[in-house]
């Protein structure tokens, strides 16, 4: 039993407090009242102070003075405390203890006003007990209103006034009276009805603002999450590609309205596929989050740094940018790379080639200026690599002259222009020709005579590459079906071809197609190319030598991981660079490299063969070294098929002027 009472008790005591459950709803009832309850108080006081004058000299003075008196007192410091108080910010703790005291007030104040009121109804005539009446009627009218948003309390005031009060009336036998009290009663049931409706519309509106904020929040941070999604680099935390470009374009059109410049630098690591491939692509991410935070913490805040890609960064310098501040830049990048990263064990050196580009001198629009940069860094990779190179005005002339190349092939016909140039490699210790090494070659109809070089670079950057080898790899060896079976031909493979599973399947199609027996075929490639991809490259290789074709590494000693090449790559040739033989005669440590790399591929099983040789003391030297396989102008110029069949009529290889 004792539990029950207990419990009602406490449910008694729940229903007088404010609920802390939702801290909303407490928040709305407390502004509501901010407003409305100051307003009650004074309806309260002049309700009161009219119906103590009405009964002075027909009521006793406790009655007409002292306990009105005291009561508007109360109500007048209540109304004062919440004035002064409507505008300061309170927790929810604070709220429900205003929100309590109220109820507390309400139940004190209904039934001292109560009690009160219904004192004076003896007194007097007719008209002062009507006035009692009507003070009882618009008093609960005015409180209950002002006490809507506080159901507990509304009901309070309501119950202790009409309640007792229309009991009285009733008791008195008195018809009139009788009339009164059952219409205000009916009055009363209607007005907490409207009340009751007007709180559960409040708090509904209430919970429904609640539920809308959560849902706005909730709408907010799934803009947050894609707009991270969209414009910053998962991995490094950095701004992406597309944030790079929306800030660039945003810093154009001001430096354009301000008749400003600024600059822009895209950054390519070097070094940076070897790690990934070796060690996996986690110990790659791990080094490409250390090196955006070398490069943020370098750069500071004045330049916007960017990921736009795989291991390139992308940066916007700031208003009156010059090209010292590009090359001091570069200097700072290389520095903080200089240091070895250490990452989970892997200690992994890398460097860095940037090209910039200026606004408005190079490009007059984000597009066009990345382009300039991004060729500045294609030949800082080429020429100048871990440096920094500033689009120049040369760059531009290489650019339209590019353009112009590229839109010559694309409307060639090349199967009628193309054609193939062979240049021997000779084992000079029995003066015999070993090989020939087959050179694209272009005569067009609008530009005459293009070096490889050119258009083989713009074959590559416009993907007509993939177009250009199948032609020229049949068209040399068609060639070399005319030769001894002892004579090999060697062709050179790009990055392009060996990046695509299609591409070398289309070059095996040519091989089985040809005539030409695979184990004649020495596929050379270069150590640029290789790492681009090195892990699809060394499946590409793998594929050629399944089919008994030889693989070379051209142009040993010019890329930045050589040794890693020779390691992985399924090599059986390593073709040395010509420009360690143009110094052979003259530089000691030219020679010394030389004599280095002609044992390491001595030691790993390798033919070795030395490009660029071009007078017979070169040739010499490198015979002692060891090296008896050789390819220059000494031995033979690049020659056409036809010359090819004359050629190797001849017992031994002339030395031809260079």
């Amino acid at each position: 039993m004792r539990n029950l009472f207990a419990d009602i008790a406490l449910q008694v005591l729940r229903i007088f407090q404010a609920p802390r459950d939702n801290p909303e709803l407490v928040q709305a009832k407390l502004a509501a009242f901010t407003k409305q309850v100051p307003l009650m108080y004074a309806l309260v006081v002049s309700n009161t102070l009219a119906l103590a004058a009405t009964h002075v000299g027909s009521a006793p003075a406790v009655l007409t003075l002292y306990i009105p008196a005291a009561l508007s007192m109360v109500c007048v410091i209540r109304m004062i405390v919440w004035l002064r108080t409507r505008n300061q910010a309170c927790d929810i703790d604070q709220a429900v203890e205003k929100l309590n005291s109220t109820v507390v007030f309400a139940v004190i104040l209904g039934s001292g006003f109560s009690a009160w009121s219904l004192s004076l109804f003896p007194y007097g005539d007719a008209y002062t007990k009507g006035h009692v009446a009507f003070f009882m009627a618009v008093t609960v009218i005015g409180c209950g209103f002002c006490l809507m948003h506080l159901r507990l309390a509304a009901l309070i005031v309501m119950g202790l006034v009409v309640v007792p009060f229309s009991l009285y009336l009733g008791s008195t036998g008195n018809p009139v009276f009788i009339a009164i009290a059952v219409n205000f009663v009916i009055v009363a049931v209607g007005i907490v009805f409207m009340l009751l409706v007007n709180y559960r519309d409040f708090e509904d509106r209430i919970n429904y603002q609640k539920a809308l904020l959560v849902q706005q929040t909730e709408l907010q941070i799934l803009s947050d999450i894609n707009f991270m999604n969209s414009n910053v680099d998962i991995l490094t935390g950095l701004p992406n590609r597309r944030q790079f470009f929306t800030e660039l374009e945003r810093r154009i059109r001001q430096a354009a309205a301000n008749g400003g410049n600024l600059g822009i630098g895209i950054l390519d690591l070097d070094g940076f596929k070897p790690i990934n491939d070796v060690h996996g692509h986690p110990i790659g991410d791990r080094v490409l989050v250390e090196v955006g935070e070398r490069l943020g913490g370098q750069l500071g805040q004045t330049v916007f740094l960017a990921r736009i890609g795989g291991d390139e960064f992308a940066l916007i310098t700031g208003a009156g940018a010059a090209e010292e501040d590009f090359r001091r830049i570069g200097e700072a990048v290389a520095a903080v790379l200089q240091a070895p990263l250490e990452v989970r064990g892997v200690t992994a050196r890398i460097g860095a080639s940037i090209g910039f580009a200026q606004f408005p001198s190079a490009a007059q629009d984000a597009e066009a200026l990345f382009e300039r940069a991004d060729y500045a860094l294609y030949f800082a990779k080429q020429h100048d690599r871990g440096n920094a190179v500033v689009f120049s005005h040369d760059h531009e002339a290489e650019i339209r002259e590019a353009s112009v190349v590229a839109q010559a092939l694309t409307n060639a016909d090349l199967e009628r222009e193309l054609s193939i140039a062979y240049q021997p490699i000779v084992d000079v210790e029995t003066s015999r020709t070993v090989c020939f090494e087959a050179l694209a070659r272009w005569t067009s109809p609008v530009l005459g005579d293009v070096p490889p070089s050119k258009f083989i670079l713009a074959a590559e950057r416009t993907g007509l590459i993939t177009q250009l080898t199948p032609i020229l790899l049949r068209k040399a060896l068609a060639g070399a079906r005319q030769w001894p079976e002892h004579i090999r031909i060697a062709f050179n493979l790009s990055a392009v071809d060996i990046a695509s599973p299609l591409s070398i399947l289309k070059v095996v199609g040519v091989v089985e197609q040809s005539g030409i027996k695979p184990a004649r075929i020495d596929f050379e490639i270069t150590e640029t190319a290789a790492m681009r991809n090195f892990a699809q490259a060394t499946e590409a290789l793998n594929i050629l030598k399944q089919q008994g074709a030889r693989i070379s590494l051209d142009d040993f000693g010019t890329g930045y991981s050589s040794l890693s090449c020779i390691r992985d790559l399924p090599l059986d040739k390593v073709k040395i660079d010509r420009s360690f033989a143009m110094k052979v005669e003259t530089d000691s440590a030219s020679r010394l490299i030389l004599r280095t790399m002609i044992n390491l591929c001595d030691n790993l099983g390798l033919d070795c063969v030395v490009e660029g040789i071009e007078t017979p003391q070169q040739r010499d030297i490198l015979r002692r070294e060891n090296c008896h396989t050789m390819q220059g102008y000494l031995f033979a110029k690049p020659m056409s098929g036809d010359e090819v069949l004359d050629f190797l009529g001849k017992d031994d290889v002339k030395v031809v002027a260079g």
